[in-house]
Formats: structure tokens, sequence, C-alpha cells
């Protein structure tokens, strides 16, 4: 059972978004319990957002790689929408208001996404990418200033991701087919994988302007990484056209410059 649940949840997903939300709000000016219940109720949305998904998404295309079939998914879409409650309750106990509304916008999202928005072409992409996007917006409403870094860290996680869903999709096309219209069913697979790089390229760029709010060459190094892990990628599925670990490399790419924000 804990191995299934590990498998639906994906701790390193709830644990990146808390810890980015939790960097972000100590940027810009939240007391530490402020920061902590961001960083806990940002890592319960996305644990309420895989749990739903798992229970509320077509088992054909939920989580392909992993092919978990449950015999009453409404259980595990119902203890989805309980952890989605316990996020909002933590950010209206604890936090501004808008915080709090931020936590319902991705729960009527994740809904909405799993019911019919993932079928949809471009907007299932753009959909994911905004509520990727949430961990730093919390953070940043949960503090009493707007530190410079928001607007680039926004930036750089909304587009990484974006590639991220071009990718998936396009190692999910043969699962997608009759069921959902994908980027790479638009154009092709090649030419889909090659806008992600392109897409990757400008994360590079992006994450440069990351490198001032690097408090030394320590933590500098890691955000250099995260740029050399971006730019690789990037050329390496505009020139090769293949998937690979792409997915993986940009994990890693938004971890390092997570580590090198502490």
């Amino acid at each position: 059972m804990w191995f299934l649940l590990y498998k639906m949840i994906r701790p390193i997903l709830p644990i990146s978004g808390g810890l980015a939300a939790w960097i972000i709000s100590q940027a810009c000016g939240a007391e530490p319990k402020e920061s902590l219940a961001a960083a806990a109720s940002i890592a319960l949305s996305t644990i309420g957002a895989s749990l739903y998904h798992y229970g509320g998404a077509n088992w054909m295309y939920a989580r392909k790689s992993d092919r978990l079939k449950f015999d009453d998914p409404e259980i595990v879409r119902l203890l989805g929408l309980g952890v989605f409650c316990l996020s909002i309750a933590v950010a209206v106990l604890f936090l501004p208001k808008q915080c709090a509304l931020i936590c319902l916008f991705n729960t009527l999202v994740i809904a909405a996404y799993s019911a019919k928005l993932s079928a949809v072409l471009i907007i299932k992409n753009l959909t994911m990418c905004v509520i990727c996007t949430t961990p730093i917006v919390i953070g940043w409403q949960a503090g009493d200033a707007t530190h410079p870094i928001v607007p680039w860290a926004i930036a750089i996680a909304a587009i990484a991701h974006l590639a991220r869903e071009v990718i998936k999709d396009v190692k999910d096309i043969l699962a997608n087919e009759g069921k959902r219209f994908t980027v790479p069913m638009w154009l092709d697979e090649e030419t889909a994988l090659q806008c992600a790089g392109g897409l990757l390229l400008i994360a590079t760029v992006l994450a440069l302007f990351i490198l001032p709010f690097t408090e030394n060459s320590f933590q500098a190094s890691f955000v250099v990484l995260s740029e050399i892990t971006f730019l690789a990628t990037g050329i390496f599925l505009i020139f090769a056209k293949k998937a690979w670990r792409a997915e993986t490399a940009i994990h890693l790419s938004l971890g390092l410059i997570l580590i090198g924000l502490l």
C-alpha cells in the first residue's frame, strides 16, 4: 500500500513545490510561520492533485508509465479532494486570503483538467504550465513585499514545465490516440520535441537573471549547473529529436536552481 501511495504521490513533487514556496516567501519578507504554512499548503495541494488525477482521469492516460489501476477510483479521487481541502484550510488559517484563493484555484483547475481540459489541444499544456507556477505565486503572496526574483522565477517555472508537458505528450502519443488531441498530433513528434528544446533554450537565458540573487559562488555554481543542463537538454531535443530522459533533466535543472537559492 505504501509503495502504491509513493508511486501516486511522487514525493519529489510536493517537496520541490513546498521548497519553492518557502524560498520565495522568505525572499518576499514572510515570517517563518507564514513561510512554513505556504510550503505546507502547496505541498498538500500537489499531493491532492496527484491523487485526484489518478482517481479522476482515464486509466489509459493517468501516468502511462505506471499504469496503476484501481477497483474503485472514486475513493482515490475523494482522497485527493480531502487533501485539497487540507491545503485550503492551512492557507485560510495561517496565510493571507489570496493564498487560500490560489489553493482553491488549484483544486478547481485540476478537477476540470481531469474531466475535460486534458483532452483539449494547447489548453491542457497551458493549464499545467499555470498550475506549476503556483508554488512561486503562493510564496510571493505569503510575504509582504515583492522581491525582484519573483517574475524571473515564474517565467522559468512556466516555460520549463510547458516544455515538459510537450515532451510528455510525445511519449504518450499512442496512449492518447482517440482520447486527446495533443501538440505532437497537431505538428509531429520531432517538431514537437524541437519546440520543447527551443523553450528550454529560453529557460537557459532566463536563468541568467537568477544569478544576481545568489549570495556566494557556491550557490551560483548550482544555478550555472542548472543553465548547463537546460542548454544541453534543449540542444539534444532540437538536434537529436528524441525525448530520452528530458523530463528528468528538466526536474534536475529546476532542483539545482532551488538549491542555489537556499
